[in-house]
């Protein structure tokens, strides 16, 4: 018997993918699924789909600024939370870098709530609840860490992170992309301490490095999470998610530690893709630079 596919004709229409990944106990379409390479499609008639959706909150939970870290990004707070509101996201987050392994770079060790406790009022105007988080560089990689309020100073290594606060939700990002930032092996290595992997909006049609983040998610029973990991607004809104959850902090991280995730996505054009690597590398070629003039001074 082959349920209805509502979520795919969704997902059609739109051009976008719309799954829950790494969960198989909940799902606000029913009980039925079909299983297409390993990624559950939630099934029911196209209007029951819809009315769910509905329901439920837009989020984009990993985005950065030029507030802090002026080389990040070419946008300001403000203009993201102005398209984030254009897009009718509900909650959304500043996640700024911080480095605990790196000194030479002074802005990459300042506070990264900075960004969320000047701008939360001005989202608030917007319409959109915006959570405090930090996308911290441990020796293993990078660590997201959403709703984080606190010194992130008194989480110096990864293992830390199993002191954090329950209302804290600590995802991976982009984990088996080609950077050493990333954390690759050390996700399933320390995969007690997530509550969630990240699918990233980085991928093309014929080339998409979020798979093995899929299969882990499957594998150890955690849920994915869809962000923009935004540094340039041209691609933000590709990837986000709804979450089934009361519009506060609280209910947000624990719906979605339970899976309460529905990943909408859509591949990047070539072109903004091109972009987005011509961005990433020219950080690279910066950082190498400093610190060769660092070394020479």
């Amino acid at each position: 018997m082959y349920p209805s596919r509502g979520i795919d004709v969704l997902a059609e229409t739109f051009g976008f993918q719309l799954s829950s990944f790494g969960n198989s106990t909940w799902s606000p379409f029913g009980d039925s699924t079909d299983s297409f390479r390993g990624i559950h499609f939630y099934s029911l008639k196209l209007l029951n789909t819809l009315f769910h959706v509905i329901l439920m909150l837009k989020v984009d939970l990993h985005n950065h600024s030029n507030y802090i870290q002026k080389r990040e990004t070419t946008f300001s707070p403000k203009e993201l939370i102005d398209k984030a509101a254009k897009k009718g996201v509900d909650v959304l987050s500043f996640s700024e870098h911080y480095r605990m392994k790196d000194t030479k770079f002074e802005d990459y060790r300042k506070d990264p709530l900075q960004t969320y406790r000047d701008f939360k009022d001005y989202a608030t105007k917007k319409g959109i609840l915006l959570l405090p988080a930090v996308e911290v560089l441990y020796k293993e990689g990078e660590v997201l860490l959403i709703n984080f309020n606190d010194n992130i100073k008194k989480y110096p290594k990864i293992t830390d992170i199993k002191e954090l606060p329950k209302d804290v939700l600590v995802v991976a990002p982009h984990p088996y992309f080609k950077r050493d930032i990333c954390l690759g092996k050390h996700l399933v290595e320390h995969i007690e301490l997530f509550d969630a992997i990240e699918y990233s909006y980085f991928y093309i049609k014929f080339l998409n490095l979020n798979h093995k983040a899929v299969k882990v998610a499957e594998a150890y029973q955690k849920p994915m999470l869809g962000s923009s990991d935004c540094h340039n607004l041209d691609y933000f809104d590709y990837t986000y998610s709804f979450v089934d959850a009361k519009k506060n902090a609280k209910d947000i991280v624990n719906a979605i530690k339970k899976g309460k995730v529905i990943v909408v996505s859509k591949p990047l054009p070539v072109w903004l893709l091109v972009k987005a690597v011509f961005s990433v590398f020219s950080r690279i070629i910066y950082f190498m630079g400093y610190e060769r003039f660092k070394s020479r001074s």
